[in-house]
């Protein structure tokens, strides 16, 4: 299962206010608003068990929120930048 942390995966974040600017989407809603919120729509999914991938550009907050709610509900955990190929982050199980 991939995950996309970037502004353009509408389940994650569906509650923020996001715009585009210049054609680039810009997250809108406060930082600490967000992180709850995505905090609850990724606590939501369904997630593989047997593994996840994280991918797209997103700030670091984000994917230490996603990451802290799948790395308990998957066995291993993959950061795939795009660019060189999946890398496992996590593995437990």
């Amino acid at each position: 299962m991939k995950i996309d942390l970037s502004l353009k995966n509408a389940a994650l974040y569906t509650g923020c206010k996001i715009e585009e600017v210049a054609g680039r989407l810009n997250l809108t809603t406060p930082i600490p608003e967000a992180i709850s919120i995505v905090g609850r729509n990724i606590a939501a999914m369904d997630i593989d068990p047997k593994e996840v991938t994280l991918t797209g550009p997103m700030a670091v907050w984000a994917y230490l929120i996603i990451f802290h709610a799948v790395v308990h509900k998957t066995a291993k955990v993959y950061y795939d930048d795009g660019r060189s190929g999946a890398v496992l982050i996590a593995a437990h199980g």
